[in-house]
């Protein structure tokens, strides 16, 4: 048995030669991987929020790069298709298609860590340092219910509905809206502006073309 929990590192340096490909190229990964229709149309309203939001990280001090955060946004829910037929962790199976695909860890991490966040403690903690690509990413999809902006309430109200079939099941719901509850607030303590409306957010270029 191993002495400690084995958890994936999620802090280390990016490294220019990384590909962050574009939204042609995700697009195409989409087909390539059969996404749904509705999972395309919630993925796109994902990254508009995700770009959005991270445009006022840069306003306080803590600046993404945009090219990753769209190409995140738009591939996270990569493996849901799959998983609703055949089962599985939609972020573990898309994470590891992604590292297979573009062989970028940052966006593998962002796609790994969208439903949970690993670390409670130390230098990772959300309270510390809230402001990556990966809290990003799963505050965005928190915010977005099927193509839709909502409130961290209502997507979790509908999670319930949908999902809660089982008391295990509705515990771990519960679990993630705590986590993003607290994503939430460490973004405001952080002086980031999460007030969205639906004619704020970023447009992205292609979106039609997909």
């Amino acid at each position: 048995m191993l002495p400690m929990p084995l958890r994936p590192n999620l802090l280390f340096p990016y490294h220019e030669e990384w590909k962050v490909p574009t939204v042609g190229e995700c697009f195409r990964i989409w087909k390539k991987y059969q996404m749904m229709s509705h999972i395309k149309a919630h993925c796109l309203m994902v990254a508009r929020v995700a770009l959005t939001l991270a445009r006022r990280f840069e306003k306080a001090g803590y600046p993404l790069r945009e090219d990753l955060v769209l190409a995140s946004a738009l591939l996270h829910d990569i493996a849901k298709s799959y998983t609703i037929y055949f089962g599985g962790d939609h972020a573990i199976l898309g994470s590891a298609w992604v590292m297979q695909e573009i062989q970028n860890p940052l966006i593998a991490q962002a796609v790994l860590a969208h439903v949970i966040w690993f670390f409670d403690e130390g230098e990772q903690a959300i309270e510390k340092n809230p402001c990556t690509l990966a809290n990003l990413i799963s505050y965005s999809d928190k915010r977005v219910q099927h193509d839709r902006l909502v409130t961290l309430s209502g997507r979790f109200e509908d999670l319930i509905k949908r999902y809660g079939t089982t008391e295990e099941k509705r515990r771990l719901i519960n679990i993630n809206y705590t986590q993003s509850q607290k994503i939430e607030n460490a973004f405001i303590r952080f002086g980031v502006d999460i007030k969205l409306e639906p004619g704020q957010l970023v447009r992205i270029k292609q979106e039609r073309k997909r």
